[in-house]
C-alpha cells in the first residue's frame, strides 16, 4: 500500500477526544459525604472530598461520540465534526 493509503488507514484508527462532560476535563469530581453525629441523632455534617472521575478515569478526556449513532469518531472523520461519515452520507 502507498504512503498515503497507510496514512489514511492510520487516521481511521485514531479516536477523537473531547473534555469529559462529568468532570469538565479536570479528571476529578467533588463528592459529598453525609456523616451523622451519632447513632441516636439524625443530625450530622456534610463533608466533601475529591475522587477520580469514573467516566474518564482521571484523564479528563473521553472519546467523542457521533451525535446520531454513538459511534466513536476518528481523525478520518475530522476533529470538529459531530457526526460520523456514515450518518452524514445517510442524511
Amino acid at each position: 500500500m502507498s504512503k498515503i493509503g497507510n496514512h489514511v488507514v492510520h487516521l481511521q484508527e485514531i479516536p477523537v477526544y473531547m473534555d469529559c462532560p462529568v468532570c469538565n476535563g479536570t479528571g476529578e469530581i467533588e463528592v459529598e459525604e453525609y456523616k451523622p453525629q451519632s447513632f441516636s441523632r439524625d443530625v450530622g455534617e456534610i463533608y466533601s472530598h475529591t475522587e477520580i472521575c469514573d467516566e474518564c478515569l482521571g484523564n479528563g478526556e473521553v472519546y467523542k461520540p457521533c451525535d446520531h449513532c454513538e459511534e466513536i469518531l476518528t481523525l478520518a472523520d475530522g476533529k470538529d465534526v459531530t457526526t460520523c461519515r456514515e450518518c452524514r452520507e445517510e442524511g
